[in-house]
């Protein structure tokens, strides 16, 4: 971390509000000490271990108020920033009268994901190497300008606790005349757990306060977006998931054509703790589309509830053996993030003693190898996860 200077020096101030140590410091606080570059990194960390603080907003607000340069950053415990100068030059942006907040990851108000990141083991959101106009952000990263939020603080409100601050101070900078941008920032999100307590009120309460902008597209779901009075039929909702199920099933289908492995239908990110505890993991993400590798190639080393995960990425997935050179026989290996046109190329790495699986959901692929058949999860052995014509993988 570079000296301590007055708020004219160059940097960026960077909040975190904690309930988990341990969390905060193998992410972020490993992420900031590893930084050896010239700006001033202003790290304010706010303790909420003993619930001194109600809401996020609060906690965040305070933490705003101790930051000594005009770019603030508002983080998660359990996110690793892979570039601090990145932050800054995207910051940068902020000082142009057109931004009023950006994010490591939105959603426009047509539905799209944007701004590129790794949540826990994939690559989401569309590539934003300049900020992309967005109808509300994620609570993962966002950036304000420290004067801003002093007179426009982030929300206090019950309801907006720990859910939803971060889109409700997306719409309301819009009522400022700004707009709200997602752009590629380099970080990982480690996330442990997903919690949805309340976060129905939350989205309720949001509806509540910009009635006229709804329907209001989130990371985590449509606010006001009625649904069809087909799909809330009791047949729809039973089987609905077949609809989906022969759909990946036929994709199933064209990709053992390419590569002759056992298939799985699964949503990895999900799923990825339920493989074998304990057991060492390689992580190889393939960013063919960027904004992530540039700054995320280098091998990160992070736990996952105990497991110990090695995180890479790469261009192409012709890149993908170099990688695996080293991986020792104990190390499962998940590559992430292919396509139908990747099979041809995964066929060089997946020969050999290791088993191999490929899994698809809902229309990316990625490839598990060193787990045998027999070590699966047992949650794989269920209809769903099954793609029509192919066979039981647990027994």
């Amino acid at each position: 971390m570079a000296p301590t200077g007055d708020r004219s020096a160059a940097g960026i101030s960077i909040v975190c509000v904690f309930n988990d140590p341990a969390v905060r410091t193998e992410c972020l606080d490993s992420s900031v000490a590893a930084y050896r570059g010239d700006l001033d990194v202003d790290y304010i960390p706010v303790d909420n271990t003993t619930h001194r603080f109600t809401s996020a907003g609060a906690a965040l607000n305070h933490g705003a108020s101790l930051a000594r340069h005009p770019l603030v950053v508002f983080v998660h415990q359990d996110v690793y920033l892979h570039s601090i100068d990145r932050l800054v030059e995207a910051g940068s942006h902020l000082e142009g009268g057109r931004w009023g907040v950006l994010g490591a990851n939105g959603v426009t108000d047509s539905g799209l994901n944007v701004g590129r990141l790794r949540d826990r083991t994939q690559l989401i959101g569309e590539h934003a190497p300049e900020p992309v106009e967005v109808q509300t952000l994620d609570e993962v990263l966002f950036m304000v300008r420290r004067e801003q939020v002093l007179e426009h603080p982030l929300t206090e409100d019950p309801d907006l606790a720990w859910h939803a601050y971060a889109v409700e101070y997306s719409l309301r900078v819009v009522g400022l005349g700004l707009a709200a941008g997602a752009v590629d920032l380099a970080v990982t999100h480690n996330s442990l757990s997903i919690n949805m307590a309340r976060l129905d009120v939350a989205h309720g309460r949001v509806g509540e306060l910009y009635p006229t902008l709804r329907p209001i597209c989130t990371t985590c779901g449509t606010i006001g977006a009625g649904s069809s009075r087909l799909r809330r039929t009791r047949l729809v909702r039973a089987h609905g998931w077949r609809l989906r199920w022969l759909r990946h099933s036929l994709l199933a289908r064209r990709a053992r054509r390419r590569l002759q492995v056992p298939v799985v239908l699964s949503d990895i990110r999900e799923e990825v703790d339920l493989l074998e505890p304990g057991t060492p993991l390689r992580l190889v993400d393939v960013d063919r589309a960027g904004g992530f590798v540039e700054h995320g190639r280098e091998p990160l080393r992070l736990t996952r509830f105990g497991r110990p995960v090695t995180m890479s990425a790469v261009s192409t997935v012709a890149e993908v053996p170099d990688v695996l050179a080293g991986v020792g026989v104990e190390e499962i290996v998940l590559v992430v993030g292919l396509d139908l046109d990747d099979l041809a190329d995964a066929a060089l790495f997946t020969t050999g003693d290791r088993p191999w699986l490929l899994g698809i959901y809902p229309d990316e692929m990625w490839l598990l190898g060193g787990l045998p058949l027999d070590r699966l999860p047992e949650a794989w052995s269920r209809r769903a996860a099954q793609p029509l014509g192919g066979s039981t993988l647990v027994a």
